[in-house]
Protein backbone atom coordinates (compact mmCIF):
# COMPACT_ATOMS: atom_id res chain seq x y z
CA UNK A 1 0.00 0.00 0.00
CA UNK A 2 1.54 3.64 -1.02
CA UNK A 3 2.65 5.65 2.09
CA UNK A 4 0.14 8.03 1.56
CA UNK A 5 -2.74 5.86 2.31
CA UNK A 6 -1.32 3.90 5.23
CA UNK A 7 -4.15 5.72 8.12
CA UNK A 8 -6.13 2.53 6.64
CA UNK A 9 -3.46 -0.27 7.44
CA UNK A 10 -5.00 -0.67 10.63
CA UNK A 11 -8.76 -0.58 9.87
CA UNK A 12 -8.38 -2.53 6.91
CA UNK A 13 -6.82 -5.81 8.84
CA UNK A 14 -9.76 -5.32 11.38
CA UNK A 15 -12.15 -5.54 8.16
CA UNK A 16 -13.78 -8.21 6.12
CA UNK A 17 -12.72 -6.15 2.60
CA UNK A 18 -10.64 -7.48 -0.33
CA UNK A 19 -7.33 -6.34 0.83
CA UNK A 20 -6.10 -4.54 -2.38
CA UNK A 21 -6.48 -0.86 -3.27
CA UNK A 22 -6.22 0.26 -6.38
CA UNK A 23 -5.39 3.20 -8.26
CA UNK A 24 -6.97 5.11 -11.15
CA UNK A 25 -3.91 7.39 -12.38
CA UNK A 26 -4.97 10.83 -13.94
CA UNK A 27 -8.38 9.69 -13.24
CA UNK A 28 -9.64 12.83 -14.45
CA UNK A 29 -7.99 12.79 -17.69
CA UNK A 30 -10.17 10.15 -19.97
CA UNK A 31 -14.03 9.18 -20.13
CA UNK A 32 -13.21 5.48 -20.09
CA UNK A 33 -10.59 5.51 -17.54
CA UNK A 34 -13.41 4.14 -14.71
CA UNK A 35 -14.28 1.16 -17.61
CA UNK A 36 -12.04 -1.14 -15.27
CA UNK A 37 -13.77 -0.13 -11.61
CA UNK A 38 -16.19 -2.76 -10.70
CA UNK A 39 -19.76 -1.08 -10.17
CA UNK A 40 -20.23 -2.64 -6.56
CA UNK A 41 -20.07 -1.11 -3.24
CA UNK A 42 -16.64 0.46 -1.80
CA UNK A 43 -14.85 3.76 -0.59
CA UNK A 44 -12.62 5.72 -2.47
CA UNK A 45 -9.51 8.68 -2.00
CA UNK A 46 -8.65 11.51 -3.68
CA UNK A 47 -5.49 12.32 -3.83
CA UNK A 48 -3.86 15.33 -4.75
CA UNK A 49 -0.61 14.26 -7.31
CA UNK A 50 1.31 18.14 -6.84
CA UNK A 51 0.06 19.26 -3.40
CA UNK A 52 0.28 18.09 -0.01
CA UNK A 53 -2.62 19.62 2.50
CA UNK A 54 -1.39 21.06 5.65
CA UNK A 55 -3.32 19.21 8.53
CA UNK A 56 -2.28 19.69 12.60
CA UNK A 57 -0.48 17.03 12.97
CA UNK A 58 1.04 15.98 9.49
CA UNK A 59 0.42 17.18 5.71
CA UNK A 60 -0.78 14.69 3.59
CA UNK A 61 -2.38 14.37 -0.23
CA UNK A 62 -5.45 12.80 0.38
CA UNK A 63 -8.19 15.34 0.42
CA UNK A 64 -11.65 13.32 0.17
CA UNK A 65 -12.86 10.50 1.15
CA UNK A 66 -16.00 8.38 -0.58
CA UNK A 67 -18.24 5.93 -0.50
CA UNK A 68 -20.68 4.73 -3.25
CA UNK A 69 -23.12 1.30 -3.43
CA UNK A 70 -21.83 1.24 -6.74
CA UNK A 71 -17.82 2.82 -7.54
CA UNK A 72 -17.89 2.79 -11.02
CA UNK A 73 -21.48 5.05 -11.96
CA UNK A 74 -20.36 7.05 -8.63
CA UNK A 75 -16.88 8.23 -9.87
CA UNK A 76 -18.16 8.65 -13.45
CA UNK A 77 -20.43 11.70 -11.64
CA UNK A 78 -17.45 13.19 -10.10
CA UNK A 79 -15.64 12.67 -13.73
CA UNK A 80 -18.81 14.53 -14.94
CA UNK A 81 -18.83 17.27 -12.25
CA UNK A 82 -14.69 17.53 -12.44
CA UNK A 83 -15.59 18.78 -16.46
CA UNK A 84 -17.80 21.26 -15.48
CA UNK A 85 -15.28 22.49 -12.64
CA UNK A 86 -12.64 22.63 -14.44
CA UNK A 87 -14.26 24.80 -17.19
CA UNK A 88 -15.32 27.69 -14.80
CA UNK A 89 -11.97 27.10 -12.51
CA UNK A 90 -10.53 30.57 -11.36
CA UNK A 91 -7.22 29.69 -9.46
CA UNK A 92 -7.28 32.85 -7.62
CA UNK A 93 -11.14 33.33 -7.21
CA UNK A 94 -10.95 31.01 -3.42
CA UNK A 95 -8.00 29.10 -1.04
CA UNK A 96 -11.41 27.16 0.09
CA UNK A 97 -12.22 24.71 -2.82
CA UNK A 98 -14.56 21.87 -3.56
CA UNK A 99 -12.79 18.77 -4.21
CA UNK A 100 -13.59 19.28 -8.05
CA UNK A 101 -11.93 22.70 -8.15
CA UNK A 102 -8.48 20.72 -5.92
CA UNK A 103 -8.69 17.88 -8.79
CA UNK A 104 -8.42 20.39 -11.43
CA UNK A 105 -6.34 22.60 -9.78
CA UNK A 106 -3.64 19.55 -8.20
CA UNK A 107 -4.56 16.86 -10.56
CA UNK A 108 -5.31 13.61 -8.79
CA UNK A 109 -5.20 9.95 -8.73
CA UNK A 110 -7.94 7.95 -6.93
CA UNK A 111 -7.90 4.84 -4.90
CA UNK A 112 -10.95 2.69 -4.28
CA UNK A 113 -11.47 -0.31 -2.30
CA UNK A 114 -14.50 -2.67 -2.93
CA UNK A 115 -16.33 -4.66 -0.45
CA UNK A 116 -16.00 -8.61 -0.33
CA UNK A 117 -17.61 -9.28 3.13
CA UNK A 118 -20.22 -8.63 5.10
CA UNK A 119 -19.07 -4.66 6.22
CA UNK A 120 -21.00 -2.25 4.56
CA UNK A 121 -19.34 0.57 2.75
CA UNK A 122 -20.84 3.56 4.96
CA UNK A 123 -18.66 1.28 7.56
CA UNK A 124 -15.37 1.23 6.22
CA UNK A 125 -15.81 4.61 5.16
CA UNK A 126 -16.55 6.02 8.77
CA UNK A 127 -12.94 3.87 9.54
CA UNK A 128 -11.30 5.15 6.80
CA UNK A 129 -12.07 9.33 8.22
CA UNK A 130 -11.70 8.12 12.10
CA UNK A 131 -7.81 6.48 10.66
CA UNK A 132 -7.57 10.35 8.69
CA UNK A 133 -8.07 12.09 11.56
CA UNK A 134 -6.45 9.61 14.07
CA UNK A 135 -3.38 10.58 12.23
CA UNK A 136 -3.45 14.08 10.64
CA UNK A 137 -6.00 15.49 13.36
CA UNK A 138 -8.40 16.54 10.99
CA UNK A 139 -10.87 15.22 8.22
CA UNK A 140 -9.70 15.84 4.63
CA UNK A 141 -10.13 19.04 3.37
CA UNK A 142 -12.82 18.23 0.58
CA UNK A 143 -14.85 16.72 2.82
CA UNK A 144 -15.90 19.61 4.97
CA UNK A 145 -12.57 20.56 6.74
CA UNK A 146 -10.07 23.30 6.08
CA UNK A 147 -6.74 23.00 5.42
CA UNK A 148 -4.18 24.54 7.77
CA UNK A 149 -2.25 27.16 5.99
CA UNK A 150 1.57 27.44 7.19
Amino acid sequence: MKRILQFLTGYIEKTIVESKVWCIEDAFQTDDCFNDVPNEPGIYIMVAKKRDFVYPKKDSPVFYIGTSKHLRSRLKTHLKLYKEAKADFNKHSSWNYCRYNYAVAFDADIFYMRITGRENEKALESKAMEGFYDKYGALPVGNGAFSFRK
